[in-house]
């Protein structure tokens, strides 16, 4: 369904769109003179269940993706089938399947489940067994539905695609949509290990990351991401989105922007810049991760639409001055160059 979405949303605005042999989906927009190319990323996927088992009303499910084990019996799913939209069979949980921990320590995660369905149904194996909460709702700038990781991210991209489209402003920048990200990030690894993307390519990863343990404050603005839980991405990249928001916050009164690790996940920028990708990263602050919600029960992701907005100022920023980059970490070079030799002189008098 996300795939179809793309490829018409390029063939209605003259994008070029294509998919390599991973399955991963490409939207590039390129205009006006060449310029070092810039690739926004998010990914498809969310955690949810595949069916693996039918017997008449009673269903085996296998969890793709990450979930603390307490979730999931008694809760509500909707199946659907090949052809979307879905044929309106829902379940109950009546059991669920955790993972043992690889050592002590680490929790136990949801890895499947035993459910019963309402009625008999039309349920094949390979059929997907999603959360029956709201599949999307808008209660003032907050956006409540089953998947906000990371539709969320591929609305940024697109939105950034379709203003530079409609502009016709010059620029050139890959919008990357990668499958299996849920798994181990295994589309990204995989486009990345392939060089599906110029290996000059400037590359951010944009992503919903869980705000939980007050790791960022919703309606804060986008989070500048500088690393995740397993690795910390390109300082210089960094740097250069910084030096970008201190601009757009001095010409739109309102903008706010964080900087954060967001250490509660992984992200695929972590793949990107450890296949040698110049890697940066941004996210939106994220309720509700996974649709873990509040003592042990499901519930709809949430993310704040003044977050969302900033996210796309952001990202237009970066393709309008892609060029600034190598300037920016340049100039602080040269900036700690002069007062390093000033330093040293002062040093080397006083000693």
């Amino acid at each position: 369904g996300v795939l179809d979405y793309l490829e018409a949303f390029a063939s209605e605005r003259g994008l070029e769109f294509r998919q390599d042999r991973f399955g991963n989906a490409y939207v590039s927009y390129q205009r006006g003179r060449a310029r070092r190319p810039l690739v926004h990323e998010a990914h498809m996927d969310h955690p949810g269940f595949v069916v693996t088992g039918v017997r008449g009303r009673r269903l085996d499910l296998e969890f793709r993706g990450g979930l603390a084990g307490e979730y999931g019996k008694g809760e509500s799913v909707r199946i659907y089938g090949a052809v979307l939209p879905h044929h309106g069979a829902r379940a109950r949980l009546t059991s669920t399947a955790v993972s043992k921990p690889a050592r002590p320590g680490l929790p136990r995660r949801l890895v499947g489940a035993k459910a019963l369905l309402d009625r008999t149904a039309d349920v094949a194996v390979g059929d997907l067994a999603l959360w029956n909460v709201e599949r999307c709702q808008f209660r003032g700038q907050t956006v409540r539905a089953r998947q906000c990781d990371d539709l969320a991210g591929v609305v940024t991209v697109l939105a950034t695609l379709d203003r530079l489209a409609a502009e016709r402003r010059p620029g050139h920048l890959i919008g990357l949509f990668t499958r299996a990200e849920e798994v181990g990030l295994e589309g990204a690894a995989a486009a990345a290990a392939a060089r599906e993307i110029p290996e000059d390519a400037l590359v951010v990863a944009l992503e919903t990351s869980s705000s939980a343990g007050g790791r960022a404050e919703q309606g804060g603005g986008p989070i500048i991401r500088v690393g995740d839980r397993a690795h910390i991405f390109s300082p210089a990249m960094t740097m250069w989105m910084v030096t970008l928001a201190e601009q757009i916050a001095s010409e739109r009164p309102g903008f706010r922007y964080q900087r954060k690790l967001m250490d509660a996940g992984g992200t695929e920028a972590t793949a990107f810049d450890l296949l040698g990708y110049e890697t940066g990263a941004a996210c939106l602050a994220l309720g509700n991760w996974h649709n873990a919600g509040p003592n042990g029960r499901v519930r709809a992701e949430t993310v704040h639409l003044d977050d969302l907005e900033g996210l796309i100022w952001l990202c237009e920023a970066m393709v309008a001055n892609v060029g600034s980059f190598e300037r920016t970490v340049e100039g602080a070079r040269k900036r700690w160059r002069t007062i390093g030799l000033g330093a040293g002189k002062r040093l080397v008098r006083n000693r």
